[in-house]
């Protein structure tokens, strides 16, 4: 539901893209005239038919099916989902970095179809943003609607990134390492290190061992993974999906902090936060070491 001052300052906003103002000039509006969760309404809602100017400014929302298929929800539900991650990411990026994350130069890896990419606009102009993915899918789905940035496409073992080596303030990647096997897991985090500002902070996602028992697939041996979660504090079951290098490597993961500060000394493990609309994924934040 969008609120009446809302509606009237889109309207207005409407107004000023038609008259040919720049996405950038039309984003500076709607920051300044919207709530996070109304701007996320709005971008949800792409393309509208009585928002002509806007629907051909800014991207178009993925079809329903399309955002069940990568996040098992959509529309608003999903949303809210989001909104609390993007929340948790700015506020925790104030705390620990000191500043604020408008303006900031932001990374999302596996952006998927554009979730989170769309709601980096309220905070950054697409020039700041840079959504890379290593599935030719996601990226043809983020091209057709016309996601704004720096897309690009990456490797699944990725060396490096397509982004600026150490100029990155802040980097995503949300429930990406709850799906990687450990040397896709190594070879992200190695890449990403090496993109990320001095002062830059990550922010990840991880599964806890409750996931196990959470979902129906694993009823039959939940208790071994979640033993193996204890014991490595690192536990992969692959999908049957194409290889990469011979390696299965996407699947369901659950990993430990433990772990993470133990096999990744290029990283620092600085924060946790935590939300009720996604209950076992932990969101994780480490700055480089």
């Amino acid at each position: 539901m969008m609120l009446s001052d809302d509606a009237r300052v889109i309207a207005a906003i409407e107004k000023q893209a038609a008259k040919g103002a720049s996405v950038e000039a039309v984003l500076a509006s709607l920051r300044a005239g919207l709530s996070l969760d109304a701007f996320g309404l709005l971008m949800i809602g792409l393309p509208r038919k009585d928002l002509p100017a806007l629907s051909k400014l800014l991207p178009r929302m993925a079809a329903d099916e399309t955002q069940r298929n990568f996040t098992g929800d959509a529309g608003v539900p999903l949303l809210v989902q989001t909104v609390s991650f993007v929340r948790a990411l700015a506020y925790n990026y104030a705390a620990l970095r000191n500043r604020s994350l408008s303006g900031a130069r932001i990374l999302d890896y596996g952006c998927g179809y554009g979730r989170i990419t769309r709601m980096m606009y309220y905070y950054a102009d697409p020039a700041k943003i840079w959504p890379v993915d290593p599935w030719d899918l996601a990226i043809d789905l983020c091209r057709d609607s016309g996601l704004l940035g720096n897309l690009a496409q990456s490797d699944y073992l990725p060396q490096s990134l397509p982004a600026p080596e150490g100029g990155i303030d802040v980097m995503f990647a949300f429930s990406v390492f709850t799906h990687t096997s450990r040397s896709a897991t190594d070879a992200a985090l190695a890449a990403m290190r090496k993109h990320i500002a001095d002062d830059g902070l990550l922010a990840i996602t991880i599964r806890s061992p409750e996931y196990w028992s959470a979902d129906p697939q694993y009823a039959a041996n939940a208790a071994q993974l979640t033993k193996q979660h204890a014991k490595d504090g690192f536990a992969f079951v692959a999908h049957p999906r194409n290889t990469v290098e011979g390696e299965a490597t996407y699947g369901d993961t659950s990993m430990t902090l433990e772990f993470l500060a133990a096999n990744y000394p290029d990283w620092k493990v600085v924060g946790t936060d935590w939300a009720m609309t996604d209950v076992y994924q932990r969101y994780v934040f480490l700055q480089p070491a």
